[in-house]
């Protein structure tokens, strides 16, 4: 009798659990919790029996109900570790679609509104920066440290300068190229790459969320030929809003390497996962 209020008092606390699991993962919760359940409560009321002396039979009751509540005590922390842990994977599944939908709403806005900040209007950059503020919550620990090589696309500056590809009424396709971890190469292309204007430059982490790039020279070429160069000087602090992979295709997977920094105007910028 003891034993099958044992597992009783064990269904019901799995039952309580079914509340904060999904049901699949309650199902496979449940069925280990049963299975410990009726080995260990057998075990409880054999290891009772041994005792160096008879007792007494309200001794005896004590000792199996202390027995009981052992392992109801070991299996209700059995069920609590797994509720927190699926309850863990659920979370971070939550913040990740949060994350991935934050991403899909910048991306999509800077698309529709345009790469160049400064022509637009003021309500579409803070609409554009409210977006990135909250997805700045959902950022990869330590942006500014996140490994960079290779090209990645500008999607969008609120810069006034050059940077966001606005020469005059032409608006250019900017890419940043990554050498090494120290030096990196601002591209403008004009007129399907007619034009090419390269800002060298170098980087260098201050810390989780900040680098100093300082900028070294600057080069034109025209149909591919290199037609000037010549020094500039300048440095700035870039801060990190975000950096992370995002998936910003929920039918066919397309994951991006996405960047928000300050400088202090937004830039958003993403490399195709594909890349590697």
């Amino acid at each position: 009798c003891g034993l099958f209020n044992t597992i009783g008092t064990l269904y019901h606390r799995c039952y309580k659990a079914m509340a904060v699991l999904e049901f699949v993962q309650f199902r496979k919760a449940f069925i280990f919790v049963s299975t410990i359940a009726f080995i260990l409560a057998p075990l409880a009321q054999l290891a009772a029996g041994f005792t160096p002396s008879q007792p007494s039979e309200l001794s005896n009751q004590r000792q199996k109900q202390c027995s009981e509540l052992g392992v109801i005590s070991t299996i209700s922390t059995v069920i609590e570790k797994i509720t927190v842990s699926f309850n863990g994977s659920k979370t971070n599944n939550i913040n990740e679609e949060v994350r991935n939908n934050y991403a899909k709403s910048l991306l999509s806005t800077c698309k529709n509104f345009g790469q160049v900040g400064s022509k637009l209007t003021q309500e579409q950059r803070s609409k554009i920066d409210g977006i990135a503020i909250s997805l700045s919550a959902y950022s990869d620990e330590s942006p500014a440290k996140l490994p960079l090589i290779g090209d990645h696309d500008l999607i969008y500056s609120a810069s006034p300068g050059g940077s966001s590809g606005a020469f005059g009424p032409l608006t250019g396709k900017v890419t940043q190229s990554f050498l090494g971890d120290v030096k990196f190469i601002n591209r403008v292309e004009l007129l399907n790459g007619v034009v090419k204007i390269e800002l060298n430059a170098e980087r260098e982490v201050l810390d989780g969320n900040r680098i100093r790039v300082i900028f070294k020279e600057t080069a034109f070429y025209l149909f591919g030929n290199e037609v000037a160069r010549k020094e500039v000087k300048g440095s700035g602090v870039w801060k990190y809003e975000f950096g992370g992979i995002v998936d910003i295709n929920e039918n066919e997977e397309e994951k991006l390497f996405l960047r928000v920094l300050k400088t202090p105007s937004t830039f958003v910028i993403a490399q195709r996962c594909d890349f590697f």
